[in-house]
């Protein structure tokens, strides 16, 4: 099974390698476009993914619901991007869930590895292979909500919550919410079964870079996470004010951080 992609090309003259690139829950390759237009022009070729019940993705299905969907979800990446990957350098990007779905397919694909860059990952703690089933109802219905709005309502109604957020950036946003297969939301194992330190701890034992980018307001990487992603060797750094949508809050700051992570580990020729 192949999974939607988006393909943003490094102008001519060749490229540093390829980053594959994870978006959040009930957010989509298009919510990327900035940010992997930035790194293109950075000399990346970028695969921007639609995981399974996301943008033009397949939907889920009861039986695949049945396996852990997400350990599906890294297969179905796995799958997607193998055929893509011309044995030049590649990092590993994902937000959100995307951030935990992109460590575990590091893990299983250090081959050719450079590094992985995270976005406030969403990773459980205590750690745990199920979601919480009132976290999970509660996030279906408020996706169920947003779907029930226009298009115009969904933007007002996120200009209240959010409006500093950058206007070239919400129509995907919008966009991405309608198009969200609520049966996975719903269902809540939306990251790996198998548990985050346990990754950090592979990636450190194949000596690939990690570096988390987070925030300091309704962020999911806590102090408690930080601490135990330094102790296996990952790299945190914290902006100030950001949030859970670190890009957003701070696009520049994180641009700038990730482009420096970026030249340490995939130096441009």
């Amino acid at each position: 099974m192949t999974l939607h992609l988006i393909e943003t090309i490094a102008p001519a003259g060749g490229t540093r390698g390829t980053i594959v690139a994870l978006p959040g829950l009930a957010e989509s390759a298009e919510t990327l476009r900035v940010t992997t237009a930035h790194w293109a022009h950075c000399g990346f070729r970028v695969l921007s993914i639609d995981p399974r019940g996301h943008g033009r993705s397949p939907r889920w299905t009861a039986e695949l619901l049945r396996r852990h969907p997400g350990d599906v979800i890294v297969d179905d990446v796995l799958e997607t991007i193998e055929p893509e990957l011309d044995g030049g350098a590649l990092v590993l990007f994902g937000h959100s869930a995307g951030g935990s779905a992109a460590a575990a397919v590091a893990a299983r694909r250090p081959r050719g590895l450079a590094a992985v860059l995270l976005e406030d990952p969403f990773w459980r703690l205590p750690v745990t292979r199920h979601q919480d089933r009132q976290v999970a109802e509660a996030a279906a219905a408020t996706l169920e909500h947003q779907q029930s709005l226009t298009d115009a309502e969904r933007l007002a109604e996120l200009a209240a919550i959010h409006p500093g957020w950058p206007a070239d950036e919400l129509d995907a946003w919008s966009e991405a919410k309608q198009r969200m297969d609520v049966t996975l939301v719903r269902n809540g194992d939306v990251i790996p079964s198998t548990g985050w330190p346990t990754l950090l701890a592979q990636l450190a034992g194949a000596r690939i870079p990690v570096h988390i980018v987070t925030g300091t307001v309704a962020i999911g990487i806590t102090a408690n996470h930080r601490a135990i992603a330094r102790s296996l060797g990952a790299e945190v750094m914290v902006i100030e004010g950001a949030g859970h949508f670190v890009r957003r809050d701070a696009r520049d700051r994180f641009h700038t951080i990730a482009d420096t992570f970026l030249d340490e580990t995939v130096p441009a020729r």
